[in-house]
C-alpha cells in the first residue's frame, strides 16, 4: 500500500504508518499543519464523498476509482475500496490511500493539492460539525490565526537562511526549530500558547550574532 503525503505519497510494501519527516521540513511540509490535518481528518469519508457526489459507503464500499490521476480518469471495473472502521480508503489501481489516508488526504487528491490547503478547505466546509471541544477535551483553535502565527515564524526562518548562509548559521536556526518541536509536542493547542512560543524562537533567532 502508499499512504499520501502532502500530494502523492510514497512506496511501502506494507501498511502505512504515520509520516514523521525532519522538523526542518515542518516550515514547508505537512508536520507544520498537522493539528491541523488531524482536526479535518475527523470528518466521516461518507461525508466527503458526498461533496463529490461520489456514492461510497459502508454497503457500496468498492466503486471506481474517482481520482483523475487514475488511467486518465477512466477504469472499466472498480477497484477504489473505502474502509468504514478506520474512516480510510485505498485504490488498488493507482495505489493511492492507505490505513492513514482519510478526510485531507482524500481532497488532496481529488484537488492535486498540498495536505494542509486540502485539510483547511475540510475544515472550512465542516467546521459547523467539528463542535467546540476536541476529542482530548482542548477547545477547538482559530486555524485562520494559527497559520498567521506558524507563517510568521515560517518567514523568519527563511529570511534567516537568506542573511547566514553558513554550517554555523544552519546549525543554529536548526537548533531553534529542534527547541520549537520539543514544545509543540507537548501539546499545548491554544493560540495564546502557540504564540508565546513563536515570539520566543523568533527572538532567538534574531539575536543571531554571525
Amino acid at each position: 500500500m502508499r499512504h499520501l503525503s502532502s500530494k502523492t505519497g510514497s512506496n511501502s510494501s506494507s501498511a502505512p504508518s504515520g509520516e514523521a519527516g525532519s522538523f526542518g521540513d515542518s516550515f514547508t511540509g505537512k508536520d507544520y499543519y498537522q493539528d491541523l490535518i488531524d482536526l479535518a481528518n475527523t470528518v466521516p469519508l461518507v461525508k466527503i464523498f458526498a461533496r463529490y457526489k461520489i456514492h461510497c459507503n459502508e454497503s457500496n464500499y468498492m466503486i471506481r476509482c474517482p481520482f483523475k490521476s487514475h488511467k486518465g480518469g477512466r477504469e472499466n471495473s472498480g477497484s477504489f475500496k473505502y474502509y468504514h472502521e478506520s474512516n480510510s480508503f485505498y485504490c488498488f489501481g493507482c495505489r493511492l490511500g492507505g490505513s492513514f489516508a482519510h478526510a485531507s488526504h482524500f481532497v488532496a487528491a481529488m484537488e492535486s493539492a498540498p495536505l494542509h490547503k486540502a485539510a483547511q478547505k475540510v475544515i472550512d466546509l465542516f467546521k459547523n460539525e467539528l463542535g467546540d471541544v476536541d476529542d482530548d477535551g482542548l477547545v477547538s483553535v482559530d486555524y485562520d490565526e494559527r497559520l498567521k502565527i506558524m507563517l510568521d515564524l515560517s518567514e523568519t526562518v527563511r529570511e534567516f537562511h537568506q542573511t547566514y548562509a553558513t554550517e554555523e548559521a544552519r546549525v543554529y536556526v536548526e537548533g531553534a526549530c529542534q527547541a520549537y518541536d520539543d514544545l509543540m509536542l507537548k501539546r499545548e493547542n491554544s493560540n495564546e500558547a502557540l504564540l508565546r512560543i513563536v515570539e520566543g524562537i523568533k527572538d532567538y533567532i534574531k539575536s543571531y550574532k554571525g
